[in-house]
């Protein structure tokens, strides 16, 4: 069974997991108030800012062993979305770097992991969804936040990675 669109697989994954970020921009959560969820153009239209995330795309690898015989067969990939969280608070503000990147780690997982029991599936665009070890972001010594990696398996058919493939 297969489910096709006028969007790339992979970019309505990217589009569902920006919005599910986004969420702690609107400050309905009580959580860690999002400044904005930016996913950058070529001219990188954006300033790194206190509590800002930026969405990436990383490395990309095959998933041999989720590969489906067919005609077209279907592939898979292991997508790395990263998203950068910049933390930059004023010099006068007391709360400790470690806090800023332990809540907003903590509250960027529960947003994208509050669509249910289902979070990982992309409401059926992807296979499984990891997340992996938080890394930091240094400049000259100093952290300037975290990057969240998230690892999204999704299935394609190998003639348009604009079809779902179950």
């Amino acid at each position: 069974m297969s489910v096709a669109s006028t969007r790339p697989v992979l970019e309505r994954i990217c589009d569902i997991l920006h919005s599910r970020v986004a969420t702690l921009t609107t400050g309905i959560k009580p959580a860690t108030p999002l400044v904005e969820v930016v996913r950058p153009t070529r001219i990188g239209d954006f300033t790194p800012k206190h509590m800002q995330v930026v969405m990436v795309l990383g490395e990309s690898t095959e998933a041999d062993d989720l590969y489906r015989p067919g005609n077209p067969p279907a592939i898979a990939y292991n997508q790395t979305i990263n998203l950068y969280c910049h933390i930059m608070p004023s010099e006068q503000d007391p709360t400790s770097l470690d806090e800023y990147a332990s809540s907003m780690h903590a509250d960027v997982i529960e947003a994208i992991t509050d669509a249910g029991a289902n979070w990982h599936d992309f409401g059926g665009l992807a296979i499984d969804t990891q997340l992996s070890a938080v890394e930091r972001i240094s400049s000259d010594g100093a952290i300037d936040g975290i990057i969240i990696p998230v690892v999204v398996t999704y299935r394609i058919s190998e003639w348009s990675p604009y079809e779902v493939r179950y």
